[in-house]
């Protein structure tokens, strides 16, 4: 197993792969949220990659796929808190599940993930944004009270997230040669 968080070209050309596949995914908007947010298919992906590659590549991954992604869909202000954000959600259940099958594991990973990412946003949209909320549609509004609008919607982003486990259960035993390849960070 390498332990060395340094990467080789394999290592660079996975996170090149999986920071693309986490952009897509969020780019991909399933419903909007009351306040102008958006429920997406990025966690899914952070998950997996966090599950399968570790938490370098999870964390790599997660912040900068969801940052890129917020910039290219006209979210832009909104991209330092998706790096920093999406960035431990994916390194921390990486350092929780990297490589397991445990089920519990898993689903812990996915519940700290779920909690980094909801009080995340919340602290980061109210820091970053002040007490106004940039949403033309909610201008004028305190922050506080918008922002704490959006959590239903970030759980249920997160509950979506949750089928991250399925995707590296079914890569994993589709796939076993990834068993290999999950080795290839631990920071």
């Amino acid at each position: 197993m390498n332990n060395n968080p340094s990467f080789d070209a394999r290592g660079v050309a996975i996170t090149a792969v999986m920071t693309a596949l986490v952009m897509l995914g969020v780019l991909i908007h399933i419903a909007p949220t009351p306040i102008g947010g958006y429920i997406h298919l990025g966690d899914i992906l952070i998950y997996f990659a966090a599950f399968a590659f570790g938490p370098v590549v999870g964390g790599a991954a997660g912040g900068l796929g969801a940052a890129l992604s917020d910039i290219l869909s006209g979210y832009a202000s909104f991209s330092p808190i998706s790096l920093v954000v999406h960035g431990l959600q994916g390194y921390v259940a990486g350092r929780i599940a990297h490589g397991t099958t445990s089920s519990t594991r898993l689903i812990l990973a996915v519940v700290v993930g779920g909690i980094i990412t909801i009080v995340g946003y919340y602290v980061g949209e109210v820091l970053f944004f002040g007490y106004i909320q940039p949403a033309p549609e909610t201008a004028g509004t305190l922050a506080f009270g918008v922002q704490a609008a959006e959590i239903p919607w970030n759980l249920v982003q997160e509950a979506l997230g949750a089928l991250g486990i399925v995707l590296y259960l079914a890569v994993l035993r589709a796939y076993p040669p990834l068993v290999r390849s999950r080795n290839v960070s631990r920071a």
